[in-house]
């Protein structure tokens, strides 16, 4: 009887090294692979720095019913490392009127210049996902791919 105690707590100690990761080393994003943004919270990719600056986010609840399906817009902003800097504006969701009435999106594709570079920036999500059940949503996130023409 004195050995069960001892026998469940080397099961329990051998379950926890099972698996473990390590959590203290962050994979730095590369060009044409997503990754997701945190609200100002600046990310390397190659010789850009990136930022979500902002998140606007009117897309209709998950658990709602609603008229029109609304839009999620995320301003981004990108310094290279000669300083040329840019502000690009991208959206899933509603066609939005301005800035440039790109139509409905599930992802969306816009091309900036940074000096003599070209890159290409693809918005394929904006999370948490609105929810009428949830009173105090996780901060806005948005994955993002980075492509260099």
């Amino acid at each position: 009887m004195k050995s069960l105690p001892v026998l469940v707590f080397a099961s329990l100690v051998l379950m926890g090294c099972a698996h473990t990761e390590n959590l203290s080393s962050e994979q730095t994003p590369q060009f044409s692979a997503p990754f997701t943004l945190a609200l100002e919270k600046p990310v390397t990719v190659g010789n850009l720095v990136v930022k979500l600056q902002k998140v606007e986010d009117s897309r209709c609840p998950m658990n709602a019913m609603c008229i029109r399906q609304g839009s999620a817009i995320t301003y981004l902003q990108l310094q290279d490392t000669r300083g040329n800097e840019a502000t690009k504006t991208l959206y899933l969701g509603d066609a939005l009127p301005a800035p440039d009435n790109r139509g409905m999106r599930s992802a969306d594709t816009v091309l900036v210049s940074m000096g003599p570079r070209q890159y290409q920036l693809i918005l394929s999500e904006v999370q948490p996902y609105p929810n009428t059940a949830n009173t105090s949503p996780a901060e806005k996130t948005a994955k993002i791919e980075v492509r260099a023409l």
